[in-house]
């Protein structure tokens, strides 16, 4: 599973707010950290929790939600919700991750959730120096957007590259957890790929999921993670 994504939602309408809070538990993509019904109390809690994602309505009752973002001291990725499309040229000049018409669809919402974990992917890669690698002898660093795949191997992990494989002494998990959010797609248990880095996938003669990287590699998906694997692959192609 991919690690959640910590979200802040802001809506000043209460019944809508419980609609949206419900829409995302099911999503099971996000971890709910705060509802905030002002903006005094959106900025507040974005500044205290720092999330990884907003759900910000732009016409809340006391001032504009775009004033929300001047006012906080992070940079989450931002998904506006309006019942107005007039908002949509300024949201995207300010660089949001998507926008969404009122009534939200549930399908429309995880397609908001992918372009919002893309977001934070593209932020991350851009400000990461990779990682440490011996390849053949020789160390380098390797940037993020140069992995294909990660596995567990004993008291290491494999890890593909552009540049070869090469292997990092460290637990499977506590690799995983310095990946950014949303960069990583499970496959199996101690195999994880990059996500922009799948070029397709199929069902195989058996009906099995199999996963088709731009590397050439091609890995089946465990039974335990097909339906999860699928719902995302959906999103992506």
């Amino acid at each position: 599973m991919r690690k959640p994504l910590r979200t802040i939602l802001v809506e000043d309408e209460p019944y809508v707010r419980r609609d949206l809070a419900d829409m995302l538990q099911k999503t099971a993509q996000v971890e709910l950290v705060g509802e905030a019904g002002t903006a005094k109390e959106a900025i507040q809690m974005i500044n205290t929790n720092k999330p990884d994602l907003v759900l910000l309505d732009l016409n809340l009752a006391d001032i504009d939600g775009y004033r929300v973002l001047d006012s906080i001291e992070t940079a989450p990725a931002v998904v506006a919700v309006t019942a107005f499309p007039q908002h949509a040229a300024t949201a995207f000049a300010k660089n949001l991750a998507d926008y969404i018409l009122k009534p939200v669809e549930e399908n429309r919402l995880r397609t908001a959730l992918l372009r919002a974990r893309d977001q934070i992917f593209l932020r991350s890669i851009r400000d990461n120096t990779g990682v440490s690698l011996e390849i053949n002898g020789q160390t380098s660093q390797i940037p993020l957007a140069n992995l294909f795949w990660v596995r567990s191997s004993e008291n290491y992990v494999e890890v593909c590259t552009t540049e070869g494989k090469g292997l990092i002494r460290s637990t499977f998990q506590s690799f995983r957890d310095k990946l950014p959010p949303g960069y990583t797609l499970e496959i199996s248990r101690g195999h994880i790929v990059a996500r922009h880095q799948i070029k397709s996938w199929k069902r195989n003669p058996k009906g099995h999921l199999e996963i088709i990287l731009k590397c050439g590699a091609v890995f089946l998906v465990s039974k335990r993670l097909q339906k999860d694997v699928q719902q995302q692959l959906e999103l992506l192609f």
